[in-house]
């Protein structure tokens, strides 16, 4: 049953440094992956940096949505899931991580960045979904998405393997390591998540992106889907100071999976000039 504090309905994992000293990066997943859908960046990162990443709410080990959770929006959960994660963190002597998101997580790092600059250093947004598109926000909801997503979970349920030998296929180019996790992500999400046809915050994504009050890195490919386009340049000529741009040439959506060494060339030394090491 969910508790009072809903930190204590996830999964966090763990990996790297320890000590109370140790600068944190806090890493929040897409869609459809979980905590275990980093294997590369953690293997990349563990020895600078203590690095958490959760299970969000309706992925991986942790609890599932009530009816009330998904009423009350899949974006607006996960935003107060994050921030009472981030105050069991700062009570446990671990404060004010970077937090590290892709696409669903990006939106909910953002969300952070703007309700609660206090909990956090930095952000990075890897092709994030920072809000409602201006069309949803105006009342007009496609349900095909949510629909599409539905049938792509199952398919993958009926056919776990063929599903494996086709993302390989279709993304040859990700580290070998990110394939098993990806695959047992995506058999452990919650489907009536999926049937949601809003799963961002509420918040239109241009106001979320001007609102961000903390230093972000947005990191985009230059095939990416979320992020590009009339958007990316409408994400610029807000003029937040806050924010900074990166595109990653033949890179997609999952910028760190399609071109990890070109995601981490311009992402690491940003994270280390955040924490000064």
């Amino acid at each position: 049953m969910p508790s009072d504090h809903p930190s204590e309905d996830l999964t966090l994992h763990r990996f790297g440094r320890s000590g109370q000293s140790a600068p944190t990066l806090l890493l929040m997943h897409g869609l459809a992956d979980s905590g275990r859908c980093w294997p590369d960046a953690v293997r990349r990162w563990k020895k600078a940096y203590r690095v958490l990443a959760w299970d969000a709410r309706g992925h991986g080990e942790s609890e599932r949505f009530t009816k009330g959770e998904l009423a009350a929006g899949v974006g607006e959960t996960m935003y107060a899931d994050a921030v009472d994660l981030l105050e069991t963190l700062a009570a446990e002597g671990i404060s004010r991580p970077i937090l590290v998101g892709h696409s669903m997580g990006g939106g909910t790092a953002a969300a952070v960045g703007w309700h609660r600059p206090d909990l956090v250093t930095a952000l990075v947004l890897e092709d994030p979904a920072l809000g409602a598109r201006d069309d949803y926000a105006k009342g007009s909801v496609p349900k095909e998405q949510a629909k599409e997503r539905v049938a792509g979970d199952q398919d993958i349920r009926h056919k776990p393997k063929r599903a494996l030998k086709r993302q390989k296929r279709e993304a040859p180019s990700w580290p070998s390591s990110e394939y098993a996790p990806w695959l047992d992500a995506k058999l452990e999400t919650d489907t009536r998540m999926l049937a949601e046809p809003v799963i961002t915050v509420a918040t239109p994504r241009l106001k979320v992106a001007s609102k961000i009050s903390v230093p972000t890195l947005v990191v985009t490919g230059a095939r990416a889907e979320v992020v590009r386009g009339e958007y990316f340049t409408a994400l610029r000529d807000l003029e937040n100071p806050c924010l900074s741009f990166e595109v990653v040439k033949k890179a997609g959506h999952c910028v760190r999976r399609d071109r990890a060494d070109g995601f981490h060339a311009v992402v690491d030394p940003w994270l280390e000039a955040q924490f000064r090491l």
